[in-house]
């Protein structure tokens, strides 16, 4: 199957296969590969925290509005966004560390960062971290299938109510639950304009 066919072919599963394990190792996995979406200013801003046990799987359900494949599904991904990695000197300092700049250079950096947050304030905050770690998602997806999984975005969650079960940080804000496992029955056929309908190209 080519690239293009796997990008097409992608569909929002929600019915699961029964007993499929992922392990800690094949997660890790996964996620290096995800972590290689581009970010604001290379943020990389999101957090991951992954659910295999029942129970819980069970309770997030319940604060899912009783979807049954966050119940069904092998792990489910709960992705959440940080505004503190948007920090200034953070993004600077990481920068040095891993040698993608040397000191001479981070006056420089420092300065477009300031000025491309001085343009668009809106990109350090919520509204940035939808953006970034929506980014991270897709490339999740993307990946998971070349894993052999399938997943299906969520957002019909009660975030807040999920926040304090989970006891997760106020600083961390919740952008999307994604159950993972392996396809029982196909999703929906996809239905999309095509490109004429919502193209202008400029010449």
């Amino acid at each position: 199957m080519s690239f293009l066919d796997k990008l097409d072919n992608r569909r929002s599963i929600r019915h699961f296969m029964p007993d499929i394990e992922i392990s800690e190792q094949e997660i890790l996995a996964i996620l290096n590969h995800a972590a290689k979406a581009p970010s604001n200013n290379n943020s990389q801003p999101w957090k991951v925290i992954v659910i295999k046990n029942q129970a819980l799987k069970n309770k997030l359900k319940e604060l899912s509005f009783g979807q049954a494949h966050v119940a069904s599904a092998a792990a489910v991904f709960l992705i959440l966004g940080d505004k503190s990695y948007y920090d200034i000197n953070r993004l600077v300092r990481y920068s040095i560390e891993h040698h993608l700049i040397n000191e001479d250079q981070a006056e420089d950096k420092r300065q477009r960062i300031t000025t491309y947050f001085t343009m668009h304030p809106e990109d350090k905050e919520v509204e940035g971290l939808r953006l970034d770690v929506g980014l991270f998602c897709m490339n999740l997806m993307h990946v998971l299938r070349a894993f052999g999984y399938d997943s299906v975005p969520m957002r019909g969650v009660d975030f807040k109510q999920l926040c304090r079960s989970l006891n997760i940080a106020e600083e961390l804000t919740p952008i999307m639950l994604l159950p993972v496992g392996k396809a029982l029955t196909g999703g929906h056929r996809h239905i999309r304009e095509s490109a004429q309908t919502f193209t202008t190209i400029i010449n």
